[in-house]
C-alpha cells in the first residue's frame, strides 16, 4: 500500500508539473520541429541550386572552349540572373570575360571583370579578376583607369603567391609604360626581378621590358 500510495504522489507531481510546463516544452519542441525542418530545407534548397548552376557552367565552358560568343552570353547570362549567389557565377563571368576580350569587345569584358569584383567573395578571385581587368583595360587605351585598378590589387601574402605578385608588378610596370611614366616602370620591373629569382621564365621577360625601356629612354640596366 505504501509503494502505491508514493507512485500515487509521483503521478500527481507529475501531473501538475506538466499543467505549469506542457505547454512551454510542446510549444519548445514545435518551433524545434519546424527549425530542423527549415535547416534540411535549406540545405536541400542550396545543394539543388548549386547542382543546376554546375550544369550550366559546363556548358558555360564548353562554348568558351568553342569561342562561341552567343552561346556564352547565354549560358553564362543564365548563371547571373539565376544563380548569382554561387560559385559558377564568377568564374563563368572570368571565362566569359577571356572570350570577349580576345575577341576584342573590351567594353563587354571589362563589365564582367567588375561583375566578379563587386559581387564575388573570394578575396583571390577579385585579385585576379583586378589583374585582368587592368589588361583589358590597357588594352583599350585606358592606361590611366588600369593603373587605379592595378594599384587597388592587395600583394599576396603567401610564399605560393609569388607568381601572382610577379604578375601585379610586371602588369603595374606595363601600365606606367604605356603612361609613359619610364623611369617608375623600370623600378616596378626591378622591383619584380628582385622578387623573381625562384623564376627563370618570369625574370628573362621581365629583364627584357625592363632593358627595353631603359633603353628608350637612354638609360642603361
Amino acid at each position: 500500500m505504501a509503494e502505491h500510495h508514493f507512485e500515487q504522489e509521483e503521478l500527481e507531481r507529475l501531473k501538475d508539473w506538466w499543467k505549469r510546463y506542457g505547454s512551454f516544452i510542446s510549444l519548445f519542441l514545435t518551433i524545434l520541429g519546424f527549425a530542423i525542418a527549415g535547416w534540411r530545407g535549406w540545405g536541400w534548397y542550396q545543394e539543388r541550386q548549386s547542382r543546376e548552376a554546375a550544369e550550366i557552367y559546363d556548358r558555360v565552358v564548353l562554348a568558351a572552349g568553342k569561342a562561341d560568343l552567343p552561346s556564352l552570353k547565354q549560358e553564362s547570362g543564365s548563371l547571373f540572373e539565376q544563380y548569382p549567389q554561387t560559385s559558377y557565377a564568377p568564374l563563368a563571368a572570368m571565362l566569359s570575360a577571356k572570350q570577349h576580350g580576345l575577341a576584342g569587345d573590351f567594353k563587354t569584358a571589362a563589365t564582367l571583370l567588375r561583375w566578379v569584383i563587386d559581387r564575388s567573395s573570394d578575396e583571390g578571385l577579385v585579385s585576379i579578376a583586378r589583374l585582368r581587368l587592368a589588361a583589358v583595360l590597357l588594352d583599350d587605351g585606358k592606361a590611366a583607369e588600369a593603373l587605379e585598378v592595378v594599384d587597388a590589387i592587395k600583394p599576396a601574402r603567401a610564399e605560393a603567391n609569388d607568381a601572382f605578385n610577379l604578375s601585379r608588378l610586371d602588369r603595374r610596370g606595363d601600365v606606367l609604360h604605356a603612361l609613359g611614366r619610364i623611369d617608375e616602370a623600370v623600378k616596378t620591373w626591378d622591383e619584380a626581378l628582385g622578387k623573381a629569382d625562384g623564376e627563370p621564365g618570369w625574370k628573362q621577360l621581365l629583364q627584357i621590358k625592363r632593358d627595353h625601356a631603359a633603353t628608350s629612354s637612354g638609360k642603361s640596366s
